[in-house]
C-alpha cells in the first residue's frame, strides 16, 4: 500500500492506503466535484480519463479541458507564464496565420494544410484499399455478387455528402467569422469608453508652452479605468478560453494579485462574490460603469452620458453573446449526419472502384482514395476546426487558432492608447478661448515644393551653425591645454559628432524600411515600437510588393551616399 499525494490549484490532498491509482483518480474527481462544483461541470470531472481505462468516444464539445492541462494549471510558473502574456502591449505575432495568396506559396507549406491534417486518415484507407483489392482478387466471384451495380449507389451517396457537407462548412465558417467579429467588437467597445473618458477629462494649461495637460485628479481616474479595462478583458478571455482559464482558479486570482492585475481588496470582492468564476467580468465592467459616474460627478470628467453608457451596455451584450455562440455553436445531430456520411463515402469508395462496372485499376484506386479522404476528411475537419476557434478543444493541433494573447495585448495597448494621446495638447484652452491660434492655421493647399525645399536648407544651415559654434566653444576650452591635447579633445568631440549623426541617419533608414514592411493595418510597427520587447513580432513569411522594394532600395542608395558625405567631411575636418 502507498500514500499518493495530488497537487491541484486548491491546494494538495492526500490519499493514503489506496491499493491502485485507478481508485486514486475516483477519490480525486470525487474531491474535486465537492470542493469546485463550476470546475466539474465543465469537464473536470472526467480527470482523468486514460487512468479510469476509458477511451474519448465522443467529441468533446468546448468546455472540457485535456488532462495535460490540468496537470499544468496546478503550477504557479505556469499562471505566470499566461500573466506574462497577459501585460504585453505589443502582440507577438497576428490574430491567426498569415499567408502569401501566391499558389506557389500554398503548395511549399505543410503546417496547417489539408495534407497535415489528413495524411494519417490517408494512410488508413490506403491500408484498407489494399486490402479490399487483394480481397476482389482471391474472391473475385464474390465481390461481383455481392457489390454488383454498387457504384451506383455509391454516386448517389456522394452527390448527398458533397451537397451537406459544403453546406456544412459554409455554416461552420460563418461561426468563425462571427467570433473574430464579436471579439473585434468588444475590442472596440472599449476602446471608445477609454477615449470618451480620456477625451472628456479635466485639463488645465501649461503657462511655459502654451499647451494643456491631465489634472492630477481627472488623470487617476482615466488610468484606474484603463487597469479595469485590462482587467476586465483578461477575466473575459479566461472565461472563454481553455488556454486562460488557470487565471480563474484561487491560485490564478492570488498571483493576479501579487503580479499588480488586481489589488488585494478587489481580489477579496471577487472571491467573496455571488458571481460565477465564469462570469467575474461583469463585475468589473459594473467598476467601470461606476468610476464613471462617479467621476462625472465628481467634476472630474464630462462625458456624453447616454453615449458612454450605451458603449458599456454594448460590451456587455456582445460580450454574453459570445458565450452564447461558443454552447450553441452548430446542433449535434447535424454534425453527426455529416460524419456518418464522410465516413461511408471514403470507406466504401475502394468497394464502389472494385465493383463491377467500374474494375479500376490497383494504382488508380489507391489515387483516388487519398484524393478524396484528403478532400472530404479535409474539408470536414476544417469545418470542425472553424467551430473551434480558440482550440479549446483536444481534436487537432491547434496550428491556425485565434491567438488569445494578441487579442488581450490589442486591448491593453488600446486601454493606454488614447490617454497617451492626450497627455499634451498642442493648444491650450486659454489659446482656444481667445481665439489665438494663427500658428495652427496652415494653408489648406499646403506649401510648395520650393518652399518646402528652401524651409528644408534654411533649416540646415541654422543646423550647421549651431554645430560649428559648438564646435568654437569645445576648440577655445580646449585652448588653454597642451596642443597635443587640445587636438585630441576636438578630434574626440568631432568623431562624437559624426558617430552621432551617423546613427540619426541609419536609425532614419531602418525605421523607413520597417514601416514600409509592417503588416497592413498592423497594431504596431514590428522593429520599431517593438524595439524593448524579448521576443519580437512573428507575422509569417515576409511578403514583397515590387513598389515598396523599389522605395527601399532608392532609399538604401540615398543612405549610403549621405553615409559617405558624413565620413568624408569628417575625414576633411580630422
Amino acid at each position: 500500500m502507498k500514500t499518493v499525494t495530488l497537487f491541484f490549484t486548491s491546494g494538495v490532498w492526500c490519499f493514503s492506503e489506496v491499493s491502485s491509482f485507478a481508485n486514486v483518480a475516483v477519490l480525486a474527481n470525487q474531491r474535486i466535484e465537492s470542493l469546485h462544483p463550476s470546475l466539474a461541470t465543465h469537464g473536470f470531472k472526467h480527470f482523468p480519463k486514460k487512468v479510469l481505462g476509458r477511451r474519448l468516444t465522443r467529441l468533446e464539445m468546448v468546455f472540457t479541458a485535456p488532462d495535460s492541462l490540468v496537470e499544468q494549471v496546478s503550477t504557479q510558473d505556469f499562471i505566470d507564464k499566461i500573466l506574462d502574456d497577459c501585460f504585453l502591449t505589443r502582440a507577438k505575432q497576428p490574430i491567426m496565420v498569415q499567408f502569401n495568396p501566391s499558389s506557389r506559396y500554398i503548395w511549399k507549406r505543410w503546417k496547417g494544410t489539408v495534407f497535415s491534417d489528413t495524411w494519417k486518415s490517408c494512410a488508413q484507407h490506403m491500408v484498407l484499399t489494399a486490402i479490399l483489392f487483394l480481397t476482389s482478387k482471391l474472391y473475385p466471384e464474390s465481390v461481383k455478387f455481392y457489390f454488383s451495380k454498387f457504384h451506383i449507389l455509391w454516386a448517389q451517396l456522394l452527390s448527398v455528402t458533397t451537397f451537406t457537407l459544403t453546406f456544412f462548412v459554409n455554416q461552420a465558417y460563418k461561426v468563425f467569422r462571427t467570433c473574430i467579429s464579436t471579439c473585434r467588437i468588444v475590442q472596440g467597445r472599449l476602446n471608445d469608453v477609454i477615449m470618451s473618458l480620456a477625451g472628456s477629462a479635466r485639463r488645465h494649461d501649461d503657462p511655459n508652452n502654451d499647451s494643456s495637460q491631465f489634472t492630477p485628479q481627472s488623470k487617476n481616474i482615466i488610468l484606474v479605468v484603463s487597469r479595469y479595462i485590462r482587467l476586465f478583458n483578461i477575466l473575459y478571455y479566461a472565461s472563454l478560453t481553455r488556454s486562460h482559464r488557470p487565471l480563474l482558479t484561487p491560485l490564478g486570482m492570488r498571483r493576479m494579485v501579487s503580479r499588480g492585475l488586481i489589488t488585494q481588496k478587489e481580489h477579496d470582492l471577487l472571491k467573496e462574490s455571488n458571481i460565477p468564476a465564469t462570469q467575474r467580468h461583469n463585475i468589473v465592467l459594473m467598476w467601470i460603469l461606476r468610476v464613471a459616474i462617479e467621476g462625472r460627478q465628481a467634476g472630474h470628467l464630462n462625458f456624453p452620458y447616454r453615449a458612454t453608457i450605451s458603449k458599456i451596455q454594448g460590451i456587455r451584450a456582445k460580450s454574453a453573446s459570445m458565450e452564447s455562440l461558443l454552447r450553441g455553436r452548430m446542433p449535434f445531430a447535424y454534425a453527426h449526419i455529416v460524419q456518418v456520411l464522410v465516413d461511408t463515402i471514403l470507406w466504401t469508395y475502394p468497394i464502389m472502384a472494385l465493383s463491377e462496372g467500374m474494375n479500376l485499376s490497383f494504382h488508380l484506386t489507391l489515387v483516388g482514395s487519398t484524393v478524396l479522404t484528403a478532400s472530404y476528411q479535409g474539408l470536414f475537419n476544417l469545418a470542425k476546426q472553424f467551430l473551434d476557434p480558440f482550440h479549446n478543444e483536444n481534436f487537432w493541433n491547434g496550428e491556425d487558432a485565434l491567438v488569445v494573447e494578441t487579442l488581450i495585448a490589442e486591448t491593453n495597448a488600446g486601454s493606454m492608447r488614447w490617454t497617451d494621446s492626450l497627455n499634451e495638447m498642442p493648444i491650450s484652452y486659454q489659446s482656444l478661448k481667445t481665439g489665438m491660434l494663427e500658428e495652427q492655421i496652415l494653408p489648406a493647399t499646403g506649401f510648395s515644393k520650393e518652399d518646402a525645399d528652401a524651409k528644408d536648407e534654411m533649416r540646415r544651415i541654422r543646423r550647421r551653425e549651431e554645430k560649428e559654434k559648438e564646435l568654437q566653444v569645445v576648440a577655445a576650452a580646449a585652448a588653454n591645454n597642451v596642443f597635443n591635447e587640445e587636438q585630441m579633445i576636438v578630434r574626440q568631440y568631432i568623431e562624437e559628432e559624426v558617430a552621432k549623426e551617423l546613427e540619426e541617419v541609419q536609425e532614419e533608414f531602418e525605421t523607413t524600411k520597417n514601416i514600409l514592411n509592417a503588416p497592413p493595418a498592423s497594431e504596431f510597427v514590428p522593429g520599431v515600437d517593438d524595439k524593448n520587447s524579448t521576443e519580437p513580432f512573428e507575422f509569417g513569411d515576409e511578403i514583397k510588393e515590387e513598389k515598396i522594394e523599389k522605395f527601399i532600395d532608392k532609399m538604401e542608395e540615398e543612405f549610403e551616399e549621405t553615409k559617405g558625405i558624413i565620413e568624408e567631411k569628417s575625414s576633411k575636418i580630422s
